[in-house]
């Protein structure tokens, strides 16, 4: 059982990541074309200012699950740093739990917020907007599975991130 979720944990990170990669690129894309379409001759189309947004909010929903798994979604250096090693991990437990309860929580109104959306277009691009409304419902759902991953102690241990302080 440990196994196959593993592997599930796996498979999660593969896909934020390369969703992450694929906003990233479309986001950069979409704005070299608005930049661009500032120079005379260039057409700059109406619809690349909402692709932007569009990127820009599956970028997040993408990389958030996965800053969570590697313990820098939620961190507050000031506390955590200076405290012993046990209870440095049994805050970053607590922070787990806190974040699944809180998705938890949210994943109804998330879900219905989607259903919701079914039938809305994009007005310049004219695609459906659950496309986009699906973030709602990946960010909680992400959030959730890499928190119970790292309650389960999938996620790899780390010391608070340095930011060159010279002790």
């Amino acid at each position: 059982m440990r196994r196959t979720f593993g592997v599930l944990v796996a498979a999660a990170l593969a896909v934020c990541r390369v969703g992450t990669l694929v906003s990233f690129l479309v986001l950069i894309t979409v704005v070299a074309i608005q930049i661009l379409g500032r120079l005379p001759g260039f057409p700059s189309p109406a619809w690349t200012e909402e692709v932007a947004r569009f990127a820009l909010v599956h970028l997040v929903a993408f990389c958030c699950g996965i800053a969570l798994f590697r313990g820098e979604l939620v961190a507050v250096d000031m506390f955590v740093a200076p405290l012993p090693e046990k209870l440095r991990h049994l805050v970053a437990r607590i922070v787990d739990v806190a974040v699944l309860v809180f998705c938890l929580a949210i994943l109804p109104g998330a879900w219905d917020y989607v259903a919701g959306s079914i039938g809305e277009r994009a007005r310049s691009l004219d695609v459906p907007m659950v496309v986009v409304y699906v973030v709602t419902l990946t960010i909680p759902v992400s959030l959730a599975f890499f928190s119970v991953a790292r309650l389960l102690g999938f996620a790899p241990e780390t010391a608070p991130a340095g930011h060159g302080e010279v002790a």
